[in-house]
Order: C-alpha cells, then structure tokens, then sequence
C-alpha cells in the first residue's frame, strides 16, 4: 500500500476502536444488560445435578456475598476472552503481511454480526464455545501430522464437552464449523482420519448433553429463588412499554433499577422447570409469522456475512464450497444438529448467527494463503469498504439476538 492508503486505513481502524469502546461504555453505563446475562450463573448443584450447573459452581452460589461480583466478573471475562479470539483470527490473516485485502478483511472482523456488539451484549457462555471453535481452526492449520490433528480434535471436543455442562447449546451450536475445519483446514489427513477427528470433536459434548437432557433435575426453580436476594441493578428498560420510555430510562434524570429477585424469579429460572417438550411449546406459542421473520433475518445476516467477506478478501466462497466436495453429507449432519437448538430456543435469530460464524471464521481461515489477498483490489474499494463497515457499525445485527429483551 502506499503511505496515504496506509494513513487511511490507519484512520478506518481508529474509528472502529473509537466505536467499539462506545459500545463498551453503553453497556456499562447507559444501557447495561448485566442483570440478564448474569442469570445463566444463578444455578449450581446445590440442590443436585441441573443443567448449567456448572456455570454456577464457579461464580458460587446465588445467596453467597460476592456472587454478583464474581457474576459481573465471569460476564466480562468471557468477553474479553472471545474479543481476544477475535484478535488472533485478524492476526492470522496479516501475519503474511499488511497488503490492501488483508488489512480491509482484519478491520472487518470487529463489525461483522458476531463481533464488538455480539461479544459485548451477549457474553454468555456460548461465547467460550465461539473461542474454542477459533483456536480449533487456527491449530488445525499449523500442522500436517495425522496424529497431531486426532490430538487437537479431542482437546477440543472434551472442553465442549465440560462447556456442554455450563450451556448444553454449546455443544450443538459449534459442531458445523468443527466439521468445516478439519475437512477444509487441516491438511493430509485420510477420509478415516477425518471421520475420527469429527467424532471426538463433537462426540463428547453431545454425550454430555444427553447426560443433561436424561440427568438433570426439574423441580428446582423454587429452590433457587428462595435463595436469590433482593438486589437492584441498572435497568433501562424496567417499566418501559415503548422507545420514548427507553430513552428516558436511559438519559432521564431517574435511573430505572430492577429488584434481581423478582426478575429472576419471574423470568429465567421457570425454565429450569422445562422438560424438552417444554421448550418445544415455547417455541410454538411464538406463532409461525414471528417465526418466519426471525429465520429470514438471520439469512440475513449469513448472506451479508458471506457477501461481505468474499467481496472484500477476492476469494470465492464457490472454492470454499468445492473443498467440501464428498463430504457434504457432514457438513448436513453437523447442520442437522442445530435443529433442537431451534426445535426448543426461541431466538432463531442467533442461532442463524452462530451458523454465520461457523461458516465466516473457516472461510477466513481457509483464504489465508489465497494469492488473491496479496493482489491489488479494484479502484474505489476503500469508498465501498467504508461504506459497508458504516453500515455494519450502524446495523449492528449482532445485537437482535443478544439483546436485553431477547
């Protein structure tokens, strides 16, 4: 590049950090949602095995005194941990160095779907998923040794595996791209090797989802909100029956709070009671049109995703596509594995998302050494990539799945 390409870029990424610690300080100030993602922390094994137990041991138990500071704690670390993966990923792609493409696709990871927004308003434990899921591909692309790659598919199917028992989703929601990186991103292995690398990649955490599905407890959710206490937390959106009202929480003289016992209470851990025909009855009771326009949105957001990332980068998602040739039927079968997730979650939206993650971060990882990131892209691109990461900045899809009313 040249050096006034070089400053304009310089300049394209200023502005995104400047956007990303808006973000950042939105969610810590003006509209925090903490006190809904601090909920997956409230259940332990106190009262036996439940599912998402293990979220709880760790932060400690609900009625403990520093549970909603370890729970604050644990809700930025796990974004902190999946914005460092998303380092690492940019990193991948301008370890070769800083051409033109490479710089444009780094840059346009923080604004993509399931970047800065994703990472800040829906750190759930999900999100330690996404990190492995990073580290899966980028360490199946160092290596040619058969056997080093049955190494890293097993340590990284038994940590979803433990992860399953902190979000059961998790060891659904990433089993296509575990398939999409060790068929497309790990070199020199045989049909047989790959199918053994696939089963202990994704093999464990489903096992440990049928423990939860077959194992957990029930009958609990009175227990833990007995010991739930009375906390009022930073909450715009408490009262609020429309966006005026919102906005007033928000910048109003009143700061709007919520009592965490009952919200708690009388939200989230009812559905500790849910059996999978619970979650199936949810999901109905949303209605067909509701449904539909959740499911379109977040088609949405995979073809933006995708046009965005083959547009910008000059490699052709065709040639991604062409690498799973033969194997489709498991690219099928990781997808078929999403359908409880959608079957028993009302939020089609993210898991349509999450797909689009799966997909986006082998592709990156996938046109890395592609010739076509060291060439020259065509005139005016600087103008059409400021012109998409605006959008993307001011579009923040990742926020309809992840956000406090989701």
């Amino acid at each position: 590049m040249t050096r006034r390409r070089a400053l304009r870029y310089a300049g394209i990424g200023a502005g995104i950090a400047l956007w990303s610690a808006v973000i950042i300080v939105a969610a810590v100030t003006w509209i925090p949602v903490d006190h809904y993602l601090i909920s997956y922390y409230v259940a332990d094994y106190t009262f036996g095995f439940v599912r998402r137990g293990l979220a709880g041991a760790l932060v400690g138990t609900v009625s403990d005194p520093d549970f909603f500071g370890n729970a604050f704690a644990m809700r930025w670390l796990l974004t902190g941990l999946y914005l460092v993966s998303l380092a690492a990923l940019a990193l991948v792609l301008v370890k070769r160095g800083f051409s033109e493409r490479r710089v444009m696709l780094a840059l346009l990871i923080p604004v993509l779907p399931f970047g800065v927004p994703y990472a800040v308003y829906s750190a759930r434990p999900d999100l330690l998923g996404a990190a492995a899921l990073i580290a899966l591909g980028v360490a199946l692309t160092t290596t040619r040794s058969p056997r080093v790659a049955l190494v890293i598919s097993g340590g990284y199917g038994l940590l979803v595996g433990v992860l399953a028992f902190m979000h059961e989703g998790i060891a659904f929601e990433f089993a296509l791209g575990a398939v999409l990186a060790i068929v497309v991103l790990a070199q020199g292995l045989t049909p047989a090797v790959q199918r053994w690398c696939a089963a202990l990649a994704i093999g464990p955490g489903l096992v440990a989802a049928a423990a939860v599905a077959l194992l957990a407890r029930h009958d609990v959710s009175g227990q833990f909100c007995a010991l739930v206490p009375h906390e009022m937390l930073r909450n715009p959106f408490e009262g609020a029956t429309t966006p005026q009202q919102v906005i007033d929480n928000i910048f109003g003289s009143t700061t709007a709070v919520t009592d965490y016992h009952e919200w708690v209470c009388g939200w989230y851990l009812s559905t500790y009671d849910y059996g999978i025909a619970d979650g199936i009855k949810e999901v109905l009771a949303v209605g067909a049109p509701g449904l539909i326009v959740s499911f379109l949105l977040g088609l949405v957001v995979i073809a933006v995703t995708i046009g965005a990332l083959q547009h910008f980068s000059g490699v052709a998602f065709a040639g991604f596509v062409d690498r799973l040739r033969g194997r489709l039927l498991w690219v099928v079968a990781a997808l078929v594995l999403m359908i409880p997730v959608f079957m028993t979650g009302i939020d089609w939206t993210r898991w349509l998302l999450v797909i689009a993650f799966n997909i986006a971060v082998v592709y990156l990882l996938y046109m890395r050494h592609k010739p076509e990131l060291d060439q020259a892209p065509p005139p005016r691109s600087t103008t059409w990539f400021v012109v998409v990461v605006l959008a993307f900045a001011f579009v923040p899809l990742g926020l309809v799945p992840g956000g406090p009313i989701s």
